[in-house]
């Protein structure tokens, strides 16, 4: 399907030794700093995630560390970066890394795909990166370019047709070193191949098909069959003296054990009432504040967002938001940025 892996893997490997950014988390002999990374990166862009990194593994310097530390602080240091089920992945699978492998970060492939919250694409980025085995690990930016490299057209949300871009991947890494190309292949797709891809930078352009015939914008083919369901809410505010009221979500469903203000799904006289009814105060006024949305995997937040006055809060649980000890929800880390000249 490529005509020169080999020299395709040469002109890559020539320019990321040129170009490649520095990153706090590569040239590091350390596996555990990778997979901490690697599971950072998805779903987040590099330039968000790289303080994260540096102030998680300051915290967490072992997979140890990580291990005993109690969850509820794992996922303060996580506070932001969204997807929490990433960070709670992390914790349990460094507790099965610390109490069976005595604390090493395992080298099989096959193991460190079975950790938690880890996959295909993450285990072979890890396998390749840590340990400088020719895994090729596909994901978007890596999807991006070879499907552009090969002009192949097939609709890569399919598993088999994402299984033909990893085979050409793999028939490259078999030429270089593979911890640097598997990196370099993504930073070719992060930084030059983007969906607006600057062509003129990019060391295959000589030997990529969609360039030759103009298709950039048309490749990778990804076809999505599910659409994100939509759900809104009221969201109620209740302030004192710049402390202000959260509450704690459940242990299971979405965001678990994570903070947020109150919120509820139907009319506003049916959230005021449910309100009341959990809080067991009486509310003497509303003030409409601002409406925003939040976007995750597979749903849609629509957040109308009220301040709430109560007739009597002298037993509502104020805390402050400046130095809160627990991990809040992104999406109500929006409303208080909002509500901080309140």
């Amino acid at each position: 399907m490529l005509k020169s892996p080999k020299k395709a893997a040469q002109s890559l490997m020539t320019w990321y030794h040129e170009n490649k950014r520095d990153l706090p988390f590569r040239g590091i002999d350390n596996p555990y700093f990778t997979w901490v990374s690697e599971i950072m990166l998805q779903q987040t862009q590099v330039d968000t995630a790289v303080p994260y990194f540096n102030r998680f593994i300051e915290r967490f310097q072992t997979v140890c560390d990580l291990a005993r530390a109690d969850q509820a602080e794992v996922l303060k240091y996580w506070e932001g970066l969204g997807y929490y089920r990433r960070a709670k992945h992390l914790h349990e699978s460094a507790q099965r890394i610390c109490d069976e492998m005595d604390g090493v970060f395992p080298s099989d492939l096959k193991t460190i795909e079975s950790l938690k919250g880890v996959g295909r694409y993450i285990a072979r980025a890890i396998h390749s990166i840590a340990f400088n085995q020719p895994s090729a690990a596909v994901d978007g930016n890596v999807l991006r370019v070879i499907t552009r490299l090969t002009g192949y057209d097939e609709d890569v949300m399919k598993p088999a047709h994402a299984r033909v871009v990893e085979g050409v991947a793999q028939s490259m890494i078999e030429h270089a070193t593979p911890k640097d190309f598997t990196q370099a292949l993504m930073e070719l797709g992060a930084t030059v191949c983007q969906k607006s891809p600057k062509c003129e930078q990019c060391p295959m352009q000589s030997m990529c098909v969609a360039y030759q015939e103009n298709r950039q914008a048309e490749l990778p083919v990804m076809i999505k069959k599910t659409k994100k369901t939509e759900k809104h809410y009221h969201v109620f505010v209740v302030l004192n003296a710049g402390h202000a009221f959260l509450i704690k979500r459940p242990e299971n469903g979405l965001l678990a054990n994570l903070y947020t203000f109150p919120q509820y799904e139907g009319s506003l006289d049916a959230a005021i009432h449910a309100f009341e009814s959990d809080v067991a105060a009486r509310v003497k006024d509303t003030e409409s504040l601002f409406e925003l949305d939040h976007v995750f995997s597979h749903q849609i937040w629509h957040l109308t967002v009220h301040r709430v006055y109560l007739t009597d809060d002298s037993m509502i649980p104020f805390v402050s938001l400046t130095n809160f000890p627990y991990a809040i929800a992104k999406a109500h880390l929006k409303i208080i940025d909002q509500i901080k000249e309140i």
